[in-house]
């Protein structure tokens, strides 16, 4: 039986699982890939407060040596259901493994939202990707098209342009969404375009990409754009599959939580990305992992005084 046990390893898992061990909670974090989530795959965060200009990976290891260092137990899970049972939880994992618990902080974050067109799931790792950090380095020396108009976008265009690629951004909206300073940073490097208020119609190719059928919104006229890569980011959605049967999620499937953090469920509580707010920062998960962490503590004190 643990006291507490954490689905997801990113800043907010990990400073929930920090917060939790220093109240003598028996801990664990449960995470199906990497610890760090998406901050792992950030090229560079400035915003972070004291780091200054730092790489996502950089943070990521920092954060997660210093869970080890305080011999917090972590353990490779994907997490399909977590049972209700009153004063205690069940968490069950893909491979079959059960886990008993008395609390559960979901901090399981996001996917990348998918288009939904023709060609991308079947030319995805094909030429189609998420991720430029990871993906960017295939393109060296070509010419790839980046979907999206908010902060990520252009970001990650950005990155693309450090790898000696060039790069056109299209946006469905015929603005863009992300900062000023980001566009500044996109403009400053020479090798962005922009193709605003067009749709992506289809993606092309049968081993891989070879091509992107667009259109315009307003005149409808399709085009063809010769491109080897496409890297999409149009937001994300949270992964709760595993406590639809919870009733804590609203219609977008964002877990809805209270200002401590708490679900309408007792003992389970969300954080981070995965939950309804306003604002998905690596700062904002790390203070909701602070709070639900705390509250956790209290509300398991409170079970142990019940006769």
């Amino acid at each position: 039986m643990h006291d507490v046990i954490i689905i997801g390893a990113g800043p907010g898992g990990m400073t929930a699982a920090i917060y939790a061990h220093r109240a003598n909670l028996k801990t664990m974090m449960l995470e199906k890939a990497a610890p760090g989530g998406k901050m792992i795959s950030t090229w560079e965060v400035e915003n972070y407060t004291g780091l200054g200009k730092v790489s996502g990976f950089e943070i990521s290891e920092k954060m997660f040596n210093h869970t080890q260092e305080l011999g917090i137990e972590y353990q490779y899970g994907d997490v399909v259901e977590v049972i209700d049972e009153g004063k205690t939880k069940k968490v069950i994992t893909a491979d079959g493994v059960t886990y008993d618990t008395r609390v559960v902080i979901i901090g399981s974050g996001t996917e990348p939202r998918k288009l939904g067109v023709p060609g991308e799931d079947r030319l995805s790792s094909k030429g189609i990707s998420w991720c430029a950090i990871c993906d960017g380095a295939f393109f060296k020396g070509k010419h790839v098209l980046v979907v999206g108009g908010g902060n990520s976008a252009i970001e990650e265009a950005v990155f693309l342009t450090t790898m000696d690629v060039t790069v056109t951004v299209l946006n469905i909206l015929d603005t863009l969404q992300a900062d000023k300073k980001a566009i500044a940073q996109a403009d400053a490097t020479g090798k962005i375009d922009y193709l605003l208020g067009y749709e992506v119609l289809s993606f092309n190719g049968e081993s891989k990409l070879k091509n992107v059928t667009i259109r315009n919104l307003k005149t409808k006229e399709e085009q063809v754009l010769d491109v080897p890569g496409a890297f999409i980011f149009i937001g994300a959605v949270p992964e709760t599959s595993f406590v639809e049967k919870l009733g804590i999620t609203n219609n977008q499937g964002f877990i809805e939580a209270n200002a401590r953090m708490e679900t309408r469920v007792k003992g389970i509580f969300g954080i981070g990305d995965v939950i309804d707010k306003e604002l998905r920062q690596i700062v904002t998960a790390t203070s909701d992992g602070a709070i639900a962490a705390q509250n956790a503590s209290k509300y398991i004190e409170a079970l142990k005084s019940q006769p």
